[in-house]
């Protein structure tokens, strides 16, 4: 057993002495951090060749892809930032969720990084800011993938309004505990693996209580929702059969709204395809992105 280790170390000098790259799949996930404008971002980056841009939910983080660092990094460079207030970013002193600075951020974070085409995507809000970037510089989107994303917004009404603002009471009087056990119900299906919800729960934990309580305020987000005419890029919509929030109906209305619109159903799981199903999610991105590598042409 010991010469395995040796066998590998050999084979890492044989690659360097080649000149060639190690194997994407021996490299780990680096962590990094980039200076923007105004706030210190970090991200996370593995493998190489076309780059793809992975755009968290709100009160998540980059924790969130780590399946798919793990398993679509051979034959792509995948970078994962946390947005401000959010995992090992700067602290956002903002009152209130910007979705369109978050836009903003995403795109200076494109500059910082020299992404000049990238495949993207987003989960939840994290899919609306992604739509917002893409929608205004749509030559940096080659496609968009959107994840449990409802494309739309304006005001909540009165009693979304109420329920919002007790869950920011509860959170800051009870701790986040609570706000797990109510968003549990609902942000997985009944059969997600209990080390899913572990690393939702972690995320959920080490959010900054200030962009919770900005999140759960923040009554009146910009509609995406015109956004759909303008994203003539391929948009894919993978969606679970659990989704309460984005059903499989609604992906496929969705998807109509796009010139270039399509729907992947997973079978069994929720709205955190990442972590729920991460494997099918990987496959059903992989084969989308090998057909446009393929000029539309179907592996």
């Amino acid at each position: 057993m010991e010469r395995y280790p040796r066998f590998l170390a050999l084979l890492s000098s044989l690659w360097l002495a080649l000149g060639a790259p190690a194997p994407a799949h021996g490299a780990p996930v680096v962590q990094r951090s980039v200076d923007l404008d105004r706030v210190q971002i970090s991200y996370r980056e593995r493998g190489q060749g076309r780059p793809v841009v992975f755009v968290h939910a709100l009160l998540l983080d980059s924790r969130l892809w780590l399946d798919q660092l793990d398993g679509l990094c051979e034959s792509r460079r995948c970078l994962a930032p946390d947005f401000s207030g959010h995992g090992y970013s700067s602290p956002s002193t903002q009152s209130k969720i910007d979705m369109q600075r978050y836009a903003d951020e995403l795109l200076a974070f494109l500059d910082a990084t020299k992404v000049r085409e990238a495949d993207f995507v987003g989960l939840s809000a994290g899919g609306n800011i992604v739509a917002i970037a893409c929608a205004r510089q749509p030559q940096r989107c080659r496609s968009l993938t959107l994840i449990s994303t409802v494309l739309g917004g304006g005001a909540l009404d009165a009693a979304g309004v109420r329920y919002r603002a007790e869950n920011a009471r509860t959170v800051v009087i009870e701790g986040k505990d609570t706000l797990f056990r109510r968003f549990n119900e609902y942000i997985v299906a009944p059969g997600a693996s209990l080390g899913a919800r572990a690393r939702y729960k972690t995320m959920l934990a080490q959010t900054p209580y200030e962009t919770l309580v900005a999140f759960l305020t923040t009554t009146d987000t910009p509609t995406s929702g015109e956004l759909a005419a303008k994203l003539t890029m391929p948009v894919l919509i993978p969606v679970g059969q659990g989704d309460t929030v984005l059903t499989p109906a609604m992906a496929t209305k969705i998807a109509a709204t796009f010139p270039a619109g399509r729907v992947v159903q997973l079978d069994s799981v929720g709205r955190l395809l990442p972590l729920e199903a991460p494997n099918e999610l990987n496959n059903a991105l992989a084969k989308f992105w090998q057909e446009l590598d393929n000029g539309g042409k179907k592996p």
